[in-house]
């Protein structure tokens, strides 16, 4: 396949067009335009050739159009009258160089040297521009599943754990009650249900069309306590509420904010297990309003995080976990959440026997909001 040369626009004013080296024939390829065509827009156009008698408003408008759809050009003015107040608009948006226009009718003059190098050099970085641009696409679509794949591990672990469940039943009781196929099969369809939501809350972050909603914080302690009410009872967690404003209201998306509290929390649970904590064992949630700040915490007594850890521990790719466990990537995924997409801030706080996670989200003027039951 041949390789596309970068293209230089080359606008004239009369049949006269400009008789172009051989060189700089094969290093790119120029498209002759006259001055009333359209607009014409290709990623691998890297600049402008000007041959006209004089500049004019009219054409610094369509150049700057080009630039405007194009990106990052260069800009040759060849002019016989050069007109500095026009150049310098021009100069403000795009690289610029100017040359009278007799010069560039000689094909041996080192002008044209000059002119190779400078489209070259712009059309260089535009290639470095694109390669860094789809770099970053691709490594965004890597840290999308790597995000699903982390979310996605609670709720299948938690059918996996019922599928075995109901398997140890059957075969210790032939004569199985309906009652508990049909409380294994609606828990089943609650997480599958949750998956689902994670996967559609992922996959539409940031995207304008999403609808914000008005919700209370008890509609998420419901969500909450559903989600982990089967793992705390066979890990003798106790998960206390402690909402001390009933009135706090939240707008938002829902489902994000969810996702950061249920992730909390379950590191808080990781934190008991993975430090063998004997005992009784309490997560606590707690909400209140502070002035124009409402403010939610999660707080473990699992013995606290040692301080070379805090300073990494919203970083992304950074875990406490075992390879292949943890990605590193959900504590660094919460924080974004809370500051890009409600203002706030995420923080923890460790103490001796344990450590807590502080969410704080601006009011703003949703105290003007009333909410609809």
């Amino acid at each position: 396949m041949t390789k596309q040369r970068p293209i230089i626009l080359h606008f004239f004013e009369d049949t006269r067009q400009l008789e172009l080296p051989e060189f700089f024939i094969k290093s790119f390829e120029v498209i002759p335009i006259p001055l009333n065509s359209p607009l014409l827009v290709n990623e691998y156009v890297v600049g402008i050739m000007v041959d006209v008698s004089a500049l004019s408003n009219s054409l610094c408008d369509i150049i700057l159009a080009h630039n405007a759809l194009v990106g990052n050009m260069g800009i040759c003015l060849c002019t016989d009258s050069f007109q500095p107040k026009l150049a310098h608009i021009l100069s403000l948006e795009a690289q610029t160089v100017c040359l009278e226009r007799e010069l560039l009718r000689n094909t041996n003059t080192v002008e044209w040297k000059q002119l190779e190098r400078f489209f070259s050099s712009i059309a260089r970085t535009n290639h470095y521009n694109t390669a860094i641009t789809r770099s970053s696409y691709q490594k965004s679509v890597l840290d999308t599943l790597q995000i699903i794949a982390h979310q996605w591990r609670q709720p299948i672990n938690l059918i996996s754990m019922e599928a075995i469940n109901m398997m140890v039943l059957a075969n210790i009781d032939k004569t199985v009650k309906s009652s508990e196929v049909l409380k294994s099969s609606e828990f089943i369809s609650q997480q599958i249900s949750r998956m689902s939501d994670i996967l559609k809350s992922i996959l539409n972050m940031g995207k304008d069309e999403r609808i914000k909603q008005l919700f209370t914080v008890h509609e998420l302690t419901d969500s909450i306590k559903l989600f982990f009410n089967e793992q705390f009872q066979k890990e003798e967690i106790d998960l206390v509420i402690d909402i001390l404003d009933d009135e706090i209201q939240i707008y938002g998306f829902k489902t994000d904010i969810e996702e950061v509290l249920i992730n909390l929390i379950n590191n808080a649970c990781d934190a008991y297990n993975g430090n063998h904590i004997d005992g009784k064992k309490t997560i606590t949630f707690r909400a209140l309003i502070d002035k124009d700040t409402y403010l939610f915490s999660i707080r473990d007594e699992a013995g606290g995080i040692p301080e070379e850890i805090r300073k990494k521990i919203f970083e992304p790719k950074f875990s406490t976990k075992d390879k292949g466990v943890g990605f590193g990537i959900g504590l660094h995924f919460a924080q974004l959440t809370i500051e890009k997409e409600f203002g706030g801030s995420l923080t923890l706080h460790s103490f001796p026997n344990g450590s807590e996670f502080q969410i704080k989200l601006p009011r703003n003027d949703l105290s003007n909001l009333t909410f609809i039951h």
